[in-house]
């Protein structure tokens, strides 16, 4: 049997977790950011009901968070090595989806 969605979204959050503790913190963001897609993709396509969703909209929160956190220390560790680098990329998702977060939380 194939597995649901939900199952898929919570195995991403899984490796993401698991690079973040293994210090692999460029993969981690990105299994962040892909968890919370997932996440996003269920609230809105396959309602969880008004407690599960709000359950999952703090999940990604808590995962965005956690992403900008090891962003802004990849950020600050280039700088000190005289390269800054920036993901605009990351930002822009971080942004994107804190607002469509906001948004749904509100519509419940």
């Amino acid at each position: 049997m194939e597995p649901t969605n939900l199952q898929k979204a919570i195995a991403v959050a899984n490796k993401a977790s698991q690079e973040d503790q293994a210090g692999n913190y460029e993969e981690a963001i990105k299994s962040y950011q892909h968890a919370v897609k997932y996440f996003l993709h269920i609230i809105k396509r396959e309602p969880q009901g008004k407690e599960g969703n709000q359950k999952l909209r703090e999940k990604c929160v808590q995962y965005l968070d956690r992403a900008e956190e090891l962003q802004d220390y990849l950020d600050k560790k280039q700088v000190t090595r005289g390269h800054h680098f920036y993901s605009t990329a990351s930002a822009s998702v971080v942004f994107i989806v804190l607002c469509y977060v906001s948004r749904s939380s509100h519509e419940d």
